[in-house]
């Protein structure tokens, strides 16, 4: 759905808002602009792939303004913020430019651009006569008048957004209702479940936590008193959790939304009666959680890769789920997509590539293998965004992108960690190769006949974390037309679809290996798993290159890794185990 910004009709649109901060210029991150002729050859050194510092400042600057409409996308809330902290770094820095100013024309004789600041006992000062981080630069050798011009045009630019966006408080904040509205609608028809249930529930997804901190903070009086429900908060690190019922405890206010799938009748100290039907959160909780209680998730605001957008959907769209149905709302900041989309490409496809260049590593991949490979992600990505417009798309659409690198083993870790310890020395001496032969089940239509291999990268593969949560380990679900079910990339999906089909199954089922014997002539007739298992192997080296690329766009540094570690077509695997699907 689209929500306008402003109520009251008093706050431009995201539309004209873009447009606007497109053509700022941002002055307070550009100092290489305002270098004296004299010294710029000193600071515009060349970096690796042809990037100078003057083009790596204006990306950076690209990349500010986009960060700046994440926010607006966010809340209005979250744009004030920002604006706020920009126009403070703006005086800041306005007030170091005129101490230092002030110094130099009380002592012109000294050549403020060759002081040690070993040698400088005044803070203030010491301060003042140096300007950046990355790159630091003398202020003597800035046109600081120059500067302090565009800096105070920005200021104003700046200051007229904040005070605007800080006027929209909860009554006129449009975007707000539209949720508000979207809750009332849930709370007053519930679904039903298939045991009989009513489900009232809601997820509400924001990629920022003062966003999220904003909206129990707007929503909290009117959720307890008017609907007479619990609701709480998550926003990971530092930021504390807040709930109306229970602890105010990440784990406790999870279990108290989910008390079903998260078996809180088991938990003595945990309360029994009463629970939480509406969650706030970051994506702190778009993975390892099993939230499917809930049958309605809303992205409040949305995520430029789209896979984030279905791992937020993926913590209620789960096996085993009691409900009959889940939805999911998406909130678009605009009705121009297009627009909204080649911003960002153009700006990160640009800023990922001159923060590798950066790092001056010789062990990536070449330059023109790295563009082709980032283009061709961007396109993709931006195919199921738009098509996220009409449609929930399921996890296989993104099979060879989709990014867990919060994934862990919490979920099975108990169950494996008591198998293995009463099976270790059968585990330590089982042979490489062994497999299983189980049943389908027709209740789930993720689970179709095939394979599962478990392949084991050999040699050294430190490093490579990032892109196989696993490690060197690769889980690879194919069906048995030879479509890549599951990549590696969906470690969770694959042994929660393992634990389905094999949990307390003690001895082989005759019939079922009886029938594969006779298929495969003993063993001596392989080529249909041999098949399988090269598509297997084909789409581990595609998805590794592409998540390397997924995690280099989002974090810019998936790609460091040495390339003779990296998965190719040459890349030796152990098959550990199989399981075949009949």
């Amino acid at each position: 759905m689209f929500s306008v910004i402003d109520s009251a009709g008093r706050f431009p649109s995201y539309d004209r808002l873009n447009d606007e901060i497109i053509a700022y210029q941002l002055s307070l991150f550009r100092p290489f602009r305002y270098l004296l002729d004299e010294y710029q050859a000193l600071y515009n050194k060349q970096l690796v792939l042809n990037f100078t510092q003057e083009q790596r400042e204006d990306y950076l600057i690209g990349m500010m303004k986009v960060n700046f409409l994440k926010r607006l996308e966010s809340s209005v809330h979250s744009f004030a913020i920002t604006m706020g902290r920009t126009v403070a770094k703006i005086q800041d820095i306005k007030a170091r430019i005129e101490r230092f100013q002030k110094h130099q024309a009380e002592n012109p004789d000294i050549d403020l651009g060759n002081v040690d600041l070993a040698d400088v006992e005044d803070e203030e000062l010491r301060d003042a006569l140096e300007v950046g981080r990355g790159l630091v630069y003398k202020m003597a050798h800035l046109d600081l008048d120059r500067w302090k011009k565009d800096l105070k045009r920005d200021q104003v630019q700046l200051e007229y957004l904040a005070d605007e966006a800080g006027k929209i408080d909860a009554t006129r904040d449009a975007k707000l209702a539209a949720l508000k509205q979207i809750i009332v609608r849930k709370f007053e028809n519930p679904s039903t479940t298939v045991d009989g249930r009513l489900n009232r529930k809601v997820l509400v997804f924001t990629a920022f936590a003062d966003t999220a901190d904003y909206l129990y903070r707007s929503l909290h009086p009117w959720v307890r008193e008017e609907l007479g429900v619990h609701m709480a908060v998550v926003s990971g690190g530092s930021t504390p959790c807040r709930t109306t019922f229970g602890k105010p405890d990440f784990n406790h206010i999870l279990i108290n939304f989910s008390p079903l799938s998260k078996n809180r009748s088991v938990m003595k100290s945990m309360p029994q009666e009463g629970e939480i039907d509406l969650l706030i959160g970051t994506d702190c909780i778009s993975e390892g959680q099993n939230l499917q209680d809930c049958d309605l998730a809303v992205n409040y605001d949305i995520h430029w890769n789209p896979v984030r957008i279905i791992q937020r959907f993926g913590r209620i769209d789960r096996i085993g789920s009691r409900n009959q149905a889940v939805h999911l709302v998406n909130f678009w900041p605009t009705q121009d997509l297009n627009k909204y989309i080649n911003l960002k490409n153009r700006v990160e496809a640009r800023m990922a590539l001159v923060d590798i260049a950066a790092t001056s590593e010789d062990n990536v991949l070449n330059v023109d293998e790295l563009q082709d490979l980032i283009q061709d992600d961007l396109k993709y990505r931006d195919k199921q965004l738009l098509r996220l417009k009409d449609e929930i798309l399921d996890l296989e659409d993104f099979n060879e992108s989709v990014a867990l690198s919060e994934f862990t083993l919490d979920d099975f870790r108990l169950e494996l960690a008591k198998y293995i310890e009463a099976n270790r020395t059968v585990l330590e001496e089982a042979p490489l190769g062994l497999y299983a032969v189980v049943p389908a089940d027709a209740k789930y239509k993720q689970v179709a006949p095939g394979v599962v291999f478990c392949l084991r990268q050999t040699g050294d593969t430190a490093g490579n974390e990032t892109v196989n949560p696993l490690q060197p380990y690769f889980l690879v679900y194919v069906w048995d037309d030879g479509t890549v079910r599951f990549t590696f990339a969906q470690p969770k999906q694959i042994l929660e679809i393992f634990r389905l089909l094999c949990v307390d199954r003690r001895e082989a089922i005759r019939a079922l290996c009886d029938a594969f014997d006779a298929e495969t002539k003993d063993g001596s007739e392989m080529s249909r798993y041999t098949a399988l298992l090269k598509k297997a192997v084909v789409s581990i080296e595609s998805t590794f290159r592409k998540r390397a690329v997924d995690n280099m766009l989002s974090s810019r540094s998936g790609l460091l890794t040495d390339s003779g570690k990296q998965v190719s077509a040459t890349t030796d695997f152990d098959l550990i185990t199989w399981l075949v699907i009949r």
